[in-house]
């Protein structure tokens, strides 16, 4: 059955098989205006990179560093302060802390860690899987910033509850629960760096070498290592699952060299990323391949018609540090739980969103 193509970009990111329309957006102009959707678009790998390049596109508009509905909430606080939602040069510095000490983690170490925290939770049906895809990277990150194994419950649904906030589609609800995550993980994440609890080689032992140059954005820079974790390595894992189910030869060729899941994964990132869209604001005239966009605004950047291996990780002065550490964690869960991925039918559809690609898992034949 041929299925309708998405409407616009943001439908396509939970459609079914949007990649036709995505390269049809490519060979269009790398910018143009959607009437429909009121705004600008950059598609093609032209269109993405030269707008996530441009020094006059911003990730906030213009006097609105925090957005509306999450000014003088916790959440906002965080929100002013993530290097990942902000340009200039307050940012600049604690930007370099982070991407340094994202550096030094020993990646092979890192891999054998993994590799035993996610044989010990082999998922043994769908509902188990949907959990997992989302929860063993953040106990991957928890122990890296320094918590104790029993702690690592409560930061990973903090963290789940706290993205929320970050979502143009979650309800009252949500928003409140947020709230309350985030008073949760700074209190946390706080109590560690006081006590000076954090396990020596930690990622928050090494941040904290750094006190003075992350400034007051210490705190919730460390919450947003947490919450960067949470969305982009799980549409990561599961998008690289259903490319396992899509073509079942591709898991005995893996098994005969697991050397290739690296290639796999970087593959898996460039046709099938986590991130399909996320949007910048000009602050003066942009010019690509002939058009201006004038000053005051929005691009929406079409990541996943962008077909480079960093998609889903960003690009240019907000690429993801943290990919290296999001492709051990994949590879090493992938290779834990091959077997019982094999024998698991499954299908999938996706989680309601604008911008991440990230499938749930059901139990039946796949049709």
């Amino acid at each position: 059955m041929h299925l309708a193509d998405p409407a616009d970009p943001f439908s396509a990111v939970t459609h079914a098989a949007p990649y036709d329309y995505y390269r049809r957006l490519a060979d269009g102009p790398p910018l143009r205006f959607d009437a429909a959707l009121d705004c600008w678009l950059a598609t093609g790998a032209a269109g993405v990179q030269a707008v996530l390049e441009h020094p006059a596109c911003r990730v906030r508009p213009p006097g609105l560093g925090v957005p509306q509905n999450l000014a003088g909430t916790p959440c906002g606080a965080i929100f002013a302060e993530l290097v990942r939602m902000n340009d200039g040069e307050r940012h600049a510095v604690p930007k370099q802390v982070l991407a340094r000490a994202l550096a030094q983690v020993d990646l092979a170490r890192l891999q054998r860690q993994v590799a035993h925290l996610a044989g010990d939770r082999v998922p043994a049906s769908a509902a188990q899987l949907n959990e997992a895809i989302f929860q063993l990277p953040l106990f991957v990150m928890a122990h890296l910033l320094g918590f104790a194994p029993a702690q690592w419950p409560a930061l990973a649904a903090w963290t789940r509850d706290f993205v929320a906030c970050l979502s143009p589609l979650s309800n009252g609800e949500q928003l409140a629960g947020a709230q309350e995550a985030a008073d949760s993980l700074l209190q946390g994440l706080g109590h560690l760096l006081r006590e000076g609890n954090a396990r020596p080689g930690s990622l928050l032992a090494s941040i904290a070498t750094e006190t003075d140059a992350m400034g007051s954005g210490l705190l919730a820079n460390l919450v947003g290592l947490l919450s960067q974790t949470c969305d982009a390595t799980a549409g990561l894992l599961g998008n690289a699952i259903v490319a396992l189910h899509a073509q079942p030869e591709l898991l005995a060729q893996l098994r005969a060299s697991p050397e290739r899941w690296p290639a796999m994964l970087r593959e898996v990132s460039r046709h099938d990323p986590s991130i399909h869209n996320t949007r910048r604001y000009t602050v003066d005239v942009v010019e690509c391949d002939g058009v201006r966009v004038p000053a005051g605004q929005m691009i929406v950047v079409v990541l996943a018609s962008a077909g480079h291996a960093e998609s889903g990780f960003g690009h240019g002065r907000h690429v993801c540090p943290g990919q290296s550490i999001a492709h051990a964690i994949a590879a090493a869960c992938l290779q834990a739980w091959a077997d019982r991925l094999e024998d698991l039918p499954l299908t999938w559809s996706y989680l309601p969103s604008l911008n991440a690609r990230i499938p749930v898992f059901s139990m039946g034949e796949i049709a």
